[in-house]
C-alpha cells in the first residue's frame, strides 16, 4: 500500500478562496491511499478541493496545506474520519443493479432447500443502507418469513452513512423507486413525509465499520453471499487482489460474490470464476488457474 505511482498535474489555475497547490494534492492523495486504498487520478482535483474546503473552513484554518499539517500530526486523528468520510463517495439506491436479485432469491431458496438454519450475507460497501435493505427485502420476498435466518452484516468505511442506515430513514423520492407494494409493505410513513424501514427489516441487519484494506477485519464468520460492488473501482489492481484473496475463505464453498457494473476480475481466477453478469463463484481447486506468469501480468 506504499506503491503510489507518480502523478502528473495539468497547469490550470483557477481562482478559488483557498490556494489549494499540486503538492497540497499529493500530499492528500498519498494520505488517502494509504489509509483507505482509493487511489485518485489528476481528473479529481477539483472533487478533492471541493468536498474538503468545508472541513478548511469549519476548522478556521489558512488552507490545505495548514489542513494536511494537521492530518499529519498526533492532534489530527480525530479529523481523519472526517477526511476520509468527506472523500468517500456514496451513490445508492435501492435494488441498484437489479439483476443480481433474482440470483440472490434462487440462492436462498437453494440454501433453504437444502436446510440451512441460518443465512448470512455481508454487504461490504453499504453505503447509506439502500443495498443491505433491498437484501433484506429480497430474503424477505423469497422466505416469507419463514424458514432460515438471516442475518446481514452491513459495513462501511464512512461512519456518516452507516449512521443513516442504523435509522433506515429515507426521503419519498428514494422510497418510491421500490418495486410496487414495497414501499406500503416494509417501510412506516413518518411524520415530515419520509420514510422508515420496518423493524423487522432492521433487525436483520447489523451496520459497523470496517475498512478493506485494514490488516484486521472485524467479519470472520462464512458468508452464504458476498456483496462488494462499486467500491474496487477505487482501488489498484493490487489492492482489489488482496481483498479478493481475503474474500475467499470467508465465503462457503456454494457462496456467491456480487460485484459491480464495471469491475472484472479475471486476474483473481485462482479464486473466482465468472458464474453470471457480474457474479462470481469458488474457482475449483487445479482447475480455472491461469498459467504461470499471466497473474503477475494481470495484476500489473
Amino acid at each position: 500500500m506504499d506503491k503510489l505511482p507518480p502523478l502528473t498535474l495539468p497547469k490550470v489555475e483557477f481562482n478559488r478562496e483557498f490556494q489549494f497547490t499540486d503538492a497540497d494534492f499529493e500530499r492528500i492523495r498519498k494520505l488517502i491511499y494509504k489509509e483507505a486504498g482509493i487511489s485518485l487520478n489528476a481528473t479529481k482535483k477539483d472533487m478533492v478541493y471541493g468536498r474538503l474546503v468545508r472541513r478548511i473552513r469549519e476548522l478556521k484554518l489558512p488552507g490545505f496545506a495548514q489542513y494536511v499539517d494537521l492530518l499529519e500530526s498526533v492532534q489530527g486523528r480525530r479529523e481523519f474520519e472526517q477526511f476520509v468520510n468527506a472523500l468517500t463517495t456514496n451513490l445508492t439506491f435501492f435494488f441498484r443493479e437489479e439483476h443480481h436479485f433474482p440470483l440472490l432469491a434462487e440462492h436462498l431458496k437453494k440454501r433453504a432447500a437444502a436446510g440451512a438454519t441460518e443465512i448470512n450475507i455481508w454487504c461490504a460497501a453499504s453505503s447509506t443502507g439502500e443495498e443491505p435493505y433491498s437484501l433484506a427485502m429480497t430474503a424477505m420476498e423469497t422466505l416469507h418469513g419463514t424458514g432460515p435466518k438471516v442475518a446481514i452484516v452491513a459495513t462501511d468505511l464512512d461512519t456518516l452513512v452507516l449512521e443513516t442506515g442504523r435509522k433506515g430513514i429515507y426521503p419519498a423520492d428514494k422510497v418510491a423507486r421500490l418495486p410496487a407494494g414495497h414501499a406500503s409493505k416494509y417501510f412506516d410513513k413518518l411524520a415530515d413525509g419520509s420514510y422508515q424501514a420496518k423493524a423487522q427489516l432492521r433487525n436483520m441487519i447489523t451496520f459497523s465499520r470496517l475498512n478493506l484494506i485494514e490488516a484486521q477485519w472485524s467479519v470472520h464468520k462464512q458468508f452464504d453471499a458476498i456483496f462488494c460492488r462499486n467500491v474496487m473501482i477505487y482501488f489498484d489492481r493490487d489492492t482489489q487482489f488482496t481483498i479478493l484473496k481475503r474474500f475467499a475463505p470467508l465465503l462457503r464453498p456454494d457462496g456467491l460474490l456480487f460485484v459491480g457494473h464495471s469491475e472484472n476480475f479475471y486476474f483473481a481466477a485462482e479464486y473466482f470464476r465468472l458464474r453470471g453478469k457480474t457474479v462470481y463463484e469458488h474457482a475449483p481447486k487445479g482447475g480455472n488457474q491461469p498459467k504461470a506468469g499471466e497473474l503477475a501480468k494481470g495484476r500489473g
